[in-house]
């Protein structure tokens, strides 16, 4: 994996008991011919681990993998799988509550790699996650290794169990069998362990330098967010490193809207200034990136097209294979393969492309809360994410701001958002819906993401002012004034968590 190999692996995040995505970005044809070079092929939802368990029963999964596997190496792709830390059958997971210092625990977990790559020796290796346990079959049980309360792992605490795990996987999956092994890293807790170097160097400690361990973060402090700093640990030494990133954006529209992120991957994002991204800030070992390029998120429901994820998922391959490659000139090329042939409109609707960051970062975000919070985990507290308004997050932001004197400022911000908006809107109409562009393919989808915009900062704008009249107030009461808002504008799929 030298850089002129760069992996560019393609991963569908399906949202957790939801139906599967329907898309395109899992057929390996597709994601050969977009520059793809490796596919995860079956995941934490799917199963893979459990399928190949001495207590599995044959409910298909084996088939289906087998399928999956053929399709995807036949055309030149390196096929993946991915599993929770730990899935382990059930009687051992009672044996062991999942105790990462448990030997029984490993001995369990080597038998299940061994099984699993005996019967699909052609995979390219597996890649381990940990943060939410997710179902699995009715034989196996999914334990977090680090809510294991022993007294070794009281003493130890997470940093030691971490490097349990990376030692015991580098030893299992890397030099017993020879296989490659991703660890995605995430947070341990609160503590933002997935962009802290100085915990993350601590667990990786036990490191035995075997090339084919490898770890993965994400390219944000945090998640998925604006108002994020370029993660500091992506130059830490040690394993190969890949990034990670998500082109529909879960917190920002899941690709119903506009949302331009190649600038931001290139130079950082700029409400921060911090002169980050690919193009100043990649890992010593850069093995590759881990793109998501639909899906993310909880939601069942996703963008009815796939146009805008498109765009962030080009610009993201480009990237990977030239981190110093001009945005401008990738998002022209982009355009360009994607039908819009025409220079002069091509150059107005690039334009108002990277103008969508600013649609984006006045939709979704709350500038006046944000100053007020300066939030890096949840910035603008989460008031919306996937296609739901957030109650309690609203009630606190609408307490807060008001406690502050700064509700005017709020509103303030709300109607700069629909300014913009409109704005954007009216500049998309004189490009499609009678502009040289109107005869474009995706015309409609187009016109249809900008409409939206409107009416969602329309309805938001309506929603905080009504918020902030009612202040203070408590989750209900805040959830009584969404869903009166809903019901009076209803824009799909736009919902209030319950």
């Amino acid at each position: 994996m030298d850089k002129r190999k760069r992996m560019i692996l393609a991963y569908v995040h399906d949202p957790p008991n939801k139906k599967a995505i329907d898309t395109r970005w899992r057929d390996p044809t597709f994601l050969y011919q977009e520059g793809f070079t490796d596919l995860v092929i079956a995941d934490q939802l799917t199963g893979c681990l459990s399928i190949v368990m001495d207590e599995a029963n044959d409910d298909g999964s084996i088939s289906k993998l087998d399928e999956r596997l053929k399709n995807t190496i036949d055309v030149g792709l390196k096929a993946w799988v991915m599993d929770d830390l730990f899935t382990l059958p059930k009687e051992i997971a009672e044996k062991t509550s999942g105790c990462p210092h448990d030997e029984l625990t490993w001995q369990t977990i080597s038998q299940n790699l061994f099984n699993l790559f005996e019967r699909f020796p052609d995979l390219e290796g597996i890649i381990f996650r940990f943060g939410e346990a997710f179902e699995t079959k009715q034989w196996a049980k999914r334990v977090s290794p680090f809510d294991c309360q022993c007294e070794i792992c009281v003493k130890l605490g997470p940093i030691g169990a971490l490097q349990r795990i990376i030692s015991e996987l580098e030893e299992h999956v890397c030099e017993q069998l020879g296989m490659y092994c991703i660890v995605r890293m995430w947070d341990l807790g609160n503590d933002g362990f997935h962009a802290d170097s100085e915990q993350q160097s601590a667990a990786l400690a036990e490191y035995n330098e075997n090339p084919k361990l490898v770890v993965s973060v994400k390219h944000t402090a945090t998640d998925y967010w604006r108002y994020q700093p370029w993660n500091n640990s992506i130059q830490l030494d040690g394993p190969p490193r890949m990034i990670e990133f998500q082109c529909e954006r879960e917190y920002e529209f899941l690709g119903i809207l506009p949302n331009w992120l190649g600038h931001h991957w290139a130079k950082g994002f700029p409400e921060l200034d911090d002169g980050r991204g690919l193009s100043n800030c990649t890992p010593q070992n850069w093995v590759g990136s881990y793109i998501i390029p639909r899906g993310g998120g909880w939601s069942a429901e996703v963008s009815k097209d796939d146009f805008w994820s498109t765009i962030n998922s080009k610009a993201i391959v480009a990237l990977t294979k030239k981190p110093q490659a001009n945005p401008d000139k990738i998002l022209d090329k982009i355009l360009i393969e994607m039908g819009f042939t025409d220079a002069e409109s091509r150059r107005s609707f690039s334009i108002l492309i990277k103008m969508s960051s600013d649609l984006i970062l006045s939709l979704r975000y709350i500038p006046t809360f944000q100053d007020l919070t300066n939030q890096i985990w949840m910035p603008s507290h989460n008031w919306f994410r996937d296609d739901t308004f957030v109650p309690g997050a609203c009630a606190h932001i609408a307490n807060h701001v008001s406690d502050a004197g700064k509700s005017k400022n709020l509103l303030d911000d709300r109607g700069f958002a629909s300014i913009i908006a409109r704005t954007q809107l009216n500049r998309a109409k004189a490009l499609f819906d009678g502009g040289k562009l109107s005869n474009h393919p995706k015309s409609k989808f187009i016109l249809y993401s900008y409409k939206w915009a409107v009416e969602f900062a329309e309805i938001s704008e309506q929603m905080w002012t009504k918020l902030l009249d009612n202040a203070p107030l408590n989750r209900s009461e805040a959830k009584e004034i969404i869903e009166s808002i809903l019901e009076a504008n209803p824009l799909p799929p736009l919902s209030c968590l319950d």
